[in-house]
């Protein structure tokens, strides 16, 4: 074995160590910071040696490329759902139904040992556990090694999760059998553990925030954006998301080694799969009750969402003496509490600015207690929330924290209304700039507007063909204030959303101007040298302002300048990307420019004629109309126009199909990764086929191209290790 080999395997069974030290044990010994280079380091090495990385190394969490669909597979055993009690009566009427049904089944005599008579059968010891508000998982390991997950889905079949599950920390990949100071444990050849899937609260927060960032609506809750991460059908997607895993139940064993659920729980843990650390063990009702009223204290502390403890009989004899029905086994049961609510008075409403020009709502109320803090502010979420609710200033309002963490309004009091209330006005103009704003309404209302010609169409083509009177389907109501999902900003220039759009245009992946980084922007738009996206073209006649700044010396100005210059020659669709205009991302730039051809002939375009462009739908299209046709958008054009930024682009030369020639595509097999600037991977594909080749999902020996663009997954590491072709979008270009 080489030197980089041994390392390799030494790495692997490190990081697994400091994961279990982590996630299982709660002990870890390194910084966030030393994990990772320990991981970066078994990255570059496997990288080195692409034909030593295995299914089961900790670099294969990161994600892979996307999958086509999910595959719907049977349960070894049912995964069955959990009845529900609310209060303590329900809940003392399942322990006595549980206790009588024991006591009935258990037959007299000596040779008993459980219950030595019906009438001296013992209470049977409980197992409490946290019921955590997130989705239930199904993991499946053979011989140590995770094989399958699949979700819940009907109790007899799930989706088939695995490529997300896989980028879970605290899911083993290998279980451990190596354990200092004990026996090595073995685990069952087929060992199938069930558990919940969440997203800590701090997580949930971070991707709300950069949703927000994106334009994107924010989750509603930790549960919803779990649940969302897990049907993506992109790995890459769960594996930026920091999810996280406890296991509290079993399915298929093979052997079957225990005997108590709480034995089943204590191997697990030695096994490297995490268990809730606030599990519990009682004897009596009244231990059970204990816990429960003061884990209701305790639950707001933990840093991710419960909504109630799961309460189960220990031993597992019981358990399949008790049974299930067709829904729910009969020897468990879940205490769910009551969503903690608090009444106060509304005394104001400001509308927010947000970093996208999303104008929010944002109540502010005599300050009340509520599930561990003292809330003063809520999300009113968007205008027609606060319509459909009828929230008026001066109000008494009941409120709760949606999934335990964010404070929002749940209905309005009306009987303590006193006349003097007064309603909550949208507004007309954005509140930092005065400029116009833009409405969003519900998408599923959207589309039952734009579908209702059609339906009538369809349902006078049928009546035709039938010769008989066609039946119209009712029309929607138009839309109105009720229907809105949110109001904007139109202007990109607002000083609300100014600095994180100007970030964004100079990113990279959009303008690219070295130099010109998150602190410099805040550095310059402090000192009044920044205050429109002209101005960064403008800067060259500042150049003794800036030599005069903090760490701008000679050569950081020199760079920075020469960084704006090269900028200008970026094109149409990097400026498109870069403007920041709402639902329009880097492919669908490309696909405009592409189209258009220059910035004029886009800004003249109707709707319509922009809604033909490929992924372009009439909702986005009228976005981008209204957008390069308001006071603020023409503005910054001819800012841009002025400073010399080309604003067209070169359309490519797409040759027809031909399989003679040079045409090097056709007869190939190709295979496409990553993302490109230049097309959409629809687009992409199609072309392709069109000029002759058989484009296909996954690599090869058969394969004879591979187009890498940015962010290229595993494929590439595999083309590379089968000696494969491989081109960049540059050379794919060439080609074309």
């Amino acid at each position: 074995m080489t030197r980089d080999a041994q390392r390799i395997v030494k790495l692997r069974r490190e990081i697994d160590r400091h994961n279990r030290l982590y996630y299982t044990d709660a002990a870890p010994e390194l910084s966030d910071r030393d994990f990772d280079a320990l991981l970066r380091e078994l990255i570059d090495l496997e990288e080195k040696h692409p034909d030593l990385v295995t299914p089961d190394s900790p670099t294969q969490r990161v994600g892979g490329d996307p999958i086509e669909g999910f595959n719907t597979l049977p349960h070894a055993q049912p995964m069955l759902s959990i009845d529900n009690t609310y209060n303590r009566d329900e809940l003392q009427a399942w322990y006595d139904r549980t206790l009588k049904t024991i006591a009935k089944d258990a037959s007299p005599g000596p040779d008993n040992a459980l219950f030595p008579t019906a009438d001296d059968t013992p209470p049977p010891p409980l197992i409490l556990e946290p019921k955590i508000d997130g989705v239930a998982v199904s993991l499946r390991y053979e011989k140590g090694q995770l094989v399958q997950a699949l979700s819940r889905g009907d109790g007899k079949r799930g989706d088939d999760i695995t490529h997300n599950v896989r980028t879970i920390r605290s899911v083993p990949l290998t279980l451990n059998t190596e354990i200092k100071g004990s026996d090595p444990v073995s685990p069952p050849d087929v060992l199938e553990v069930r558990g919940e899937i969440f997203m800590p609260d701090a997580e949930f927060q971070r991707i709300n925030e950069n949703r927000e960032a994106q334009d994107l609506d924010r989750f509603a809750n930790p549960r919803n954006a779990t649940a969302g991460t897990l049907k993506s059908l992109d790995p890459a997607v769960a594996a930026e998301r920091r999810l996280m895993f406890y296991a509290h139940g079993r399915g298929e064993l093979i052997p079957n080694p225990f005997n108590s659920h709480h034995a089943f729980l204590a191997a697990l843990r030695s096994l490297g799969l995490p268990t809730n650390e606030h599990t519990q063990a009682v004897d009596t009702f009244d231990g059970a009750w204990r816990f429960i009223e003061s884990f209701q204290e305790t639950r707001n502390t933990l840093g991710y969402a419960t909504d109630g403890v799961v309460i189960k009989i220990d031993d597992h004899a019981l358990q399949e003496q008790l049974g299930s029905t067709s829904k729910a086994p009969r020897w468990c049961i879940a205490y769910k509490y009551a969503a903690e609510q608090a009444t106060t008075k509304l005394l104001k409403v400001e509308w927010q600015v947000g970093k996208t020009g999303k104008l929010t709502p944002r109540a502010t109320m005599e300050p009340v207690f509520l599930a561990g803090t003292t809330v003063q502010h809520a999300t009113l979420h968007n205008y027609g929330e606060v319509h459909r609710k009828d929230i008026r200033v001066g109000d008494t309002v009941i409120i709760e924290k949606a999934g335990e963490i964010i404070p929002q309004v749940i209905r309005v009091d009306t009987d303590q209304r006193t006349g003097k209330e007064k309603k909550i006005a949208p507004p007309k103009q954005c509140p930092i700039c005065k400029s116009d704003i833009a409405i969003d309404y519900d998408t599923k209302r959207l589309n039952d507007l734009e579908r209702y010609d059609a339906r009538c169409e369809a349902a006078k083509k049928k009546a035709e063909k039938q010769g008989t009177d066609p039946v119209l389907p009712d029309k929607p109501a138009p839309l109105g204030p009720a229907d809105e999902s949110a109001r904007y900003c139109t202007n990109p220039e607002c000083p609300a959303q100014f600095r994180e759009k100007l970030i964004w245009f100079v990113g990279r992946n959009q303008m690219d101007i070295d130099g010109l980084g998150e602190k410099a922007i805040h550095q310059l738009a402090d000192e009044g040298l920044l205050k429109t996206f002209g101005d960064v073209y403008n800067l060259h006649t500042q150049r003794d302002k800036l030599l005069e700044l903090d760490r701008m010396g000679e050569k950081k100005v020199e760079n920075l300048l020469a960084g704006i210059e090269a900028s200008k020659s970026q094109g149409l669709a990097r400026v498109l990307a870069g403007l920041g205009i709402r639902q329009i991302g880097s492919s669908s730039s490309a696909a405009l420019a592409q189209h258009f051809g220059d910035i004029d002939a886009l800004t003249h375009a109707d709707p319509d004629a922009i809604a033909q462009v490929e992924d372009i739908g009439p909702i986005t299209a009228q976005s981008i109309h209204d957008f390069l046709n308001s006071p603020a958008g023409q503005h910054l054009i001819t800012e841009l126009k002025d400073a010399g930024v080309k604003l067209s682009e070169e359309k490519l030369v797409i040759p027809t199909a031909d399989a003679s020639g040079d045409n090097p595509f056709a007869g190939k097999t190709i295979v496409i990764t990553g993302t490109f600037e230049s097309f959409g991977r629809n687009e992409l594909k199609t072309t392709l086929t069109r000029l002759g080749a058989r484009v296909t999902g996954s690599v090869s020996e058969n394969t004879d191209i591979l187009l890498a663009g940015d962010k290229a997954g595993r494929k590439f590491a595999k083309a590379e290790s089968l000696n494969i072709e491989i081109w960049s979008e540059q050379q794919l270009l060439s080609k074309l």
